[in-house]
């Protein structure tokens, strides 16, 4: 990732759009939702953080970048 890049969402749709890759919900999501919830959680993700993890799925980044770059999204969602 640029690191001059500061707007994380453009950045991450603008890849998504190049390598044709979109999120689709799959029976570990929908796991991870029922064990999230069971433990008394809420966590809801955005479409960034969505894309991010589809972009890893399927293999457009690595581990480390996605965790920069839902690092990043939240850093500037909560504006910190």
């Amino acid at each position: 990732m640029n690191p001059s890049v500061s707007d994380v969402s453009s950045y991450v749709r603008n890849i998504a759009k190049q390598h044709g890759v979109s999120y689709l919900r799959t029976p570990s999501d929908e796991l991870a939702d029922v064990v999230t919830r069971l433990s008394g959680d809420e966590v809801t993700t955005d479409a960034t953080e969505d894309l991010i993890v589809a972009l890893k799925r399927a293999n457009v980044i690595d581990g480390s970048t996605m965790v920069s770059l839902l690092g990043r999204h939240l850093d500037e969602r909560l504006r910190v």
